[in-house]
């Protein structure tokens, strides 16, 4: 018999529960925008790439190069220039550029990775391997503290430049053409984004970072019709999907960052089917809502959330 009491009382689970919680913001905030621009790949990208980055910080240390340069220092740099190069890839609104921008600079993060391991002693090359495995049980302060500053930071920006961000996602050369400074926002997405992702993909690995950043943001855009919509229902899902995952770790012993990302991508295909069911349903009506994210959001047609800057010059 599991004492639930018990088990919540320990540090480590503490943790694990505040973790998720910030994780699922994190996911809601940053997630939904990467897949209303169409860049899910980036999630990926930036991920692995904080393995060269965490590479090159233990390099640097264990050459005596530099023995203050922390592996997480590495892994933001390397972070912000995989958003750096993919913003300038896509600066013409274009996705499919960024998507293979964000390819090509996966494949030179991990080559930098396996290149450096050479180098690094042994006994420290499973601490580049964690950046790809992770384990929310395995969460120290300094993490919680890292995840907590990014996800205040995310929110914040999103309140504030949340219509901005919506313009870009949707419909960038629109933007610039109602006189939105959009590569400005762009860049700031993505770069904000990008140092999210490196931070929890410190905390939790790029495996449940990439599952729970894109497979619940892509399921409630498949369902919801309003940006507050979609951004509240892929904070429900992936609080959902990792708190089953705790839960079945210690229930039957299994990872709860494998869980968690197998409810994440059942939570789309449960959403798909959903939508379909909702297409047969309306097809015999002759005005059918609109169910696309960006039927609804583009500025060139109007909305509720974008009225602010239709009036700008």
């Amino acid at each position: 018999m599991i004492d639930i009491f018990q088990i919540l009382s320990m540090p480590f689970v503490l943790r694990a529960l505040i973790g998720i919680l910030l994780i699922a913001v994190i996911a809601s905030t940053s997630g939904s925008f990467l897949v209303f621009r169409g860049l899910s790949f980036l999630a990926s990208g930036v991920a692995h790439a904080a393995l060269g980055g965490a590479a090159l910080g233990l390099f640097l240390q264990y050459s005596g190069l530099a023995p203050w340069f922390d592996p997480i220092l590495g892994a933001l740099l390397f972070s912000t220039l995989v958003a750096i190069v993919t913003g300038y890839a896509g600066e013409s609104g274009i996705a499919q550029k960024m998507e293979v921008a964000v390819g090509v600079s996966f494949a030179l993060s991990m080559s930098i990775a396996v290149f450096l391991m050479y180098y690094i002693p042994p006994t420290q090359v499973p601490q580049i391997w964690g950046y790809l495995i992770g384990d929310i049980l395995l969460l120290d302060n300094l993490d919680v503290v890292l995840l907590g500053g990014t996800a205040v930071f995310l929110l914040l920006l999103v309140l504030i430049f949340n219509k901005e961000f919506v313009y870009v996602s949707v419909d960038m050369d629109g933007s610039i053409a109602h006189g939105l400074n959009a590569r400005f926002y762009h860049y700031v997405m993505l770069i904000a984004s990008a140092l999210a992702i490196a931070v929890a993909t410190k905390a939790v690995g790029a495996i449940l970072v990439y599952a729970i950043l894109v497979a619940p943001a892509a399921a409630s855009n498949e369902v919801v019709s309003s940006v507050r919509g979609v951004i509240l229902g892929v904070f429900c899902i992936a609080l959902l999907s990792e708190l089953a995952g705790l839960a079945a770790s210690f229930a039957m012993q299994v990872s709860p960052s494998a869980v968690a990302g197998i409810l994440a991508a059942f939570s789309y295909i449960v959403a798909m089917q959903i939508r379909r069911r909702r297409r047969r349903k309306l097809s015999a009506s002759p005005e059918s809502p609109l169910t696309d994210l960006g039927d609804i959001v583009a500025p060139t047609q109007g909305c509720d959330h974008c009225d602010e800057h239709h009036d700008s010059p």
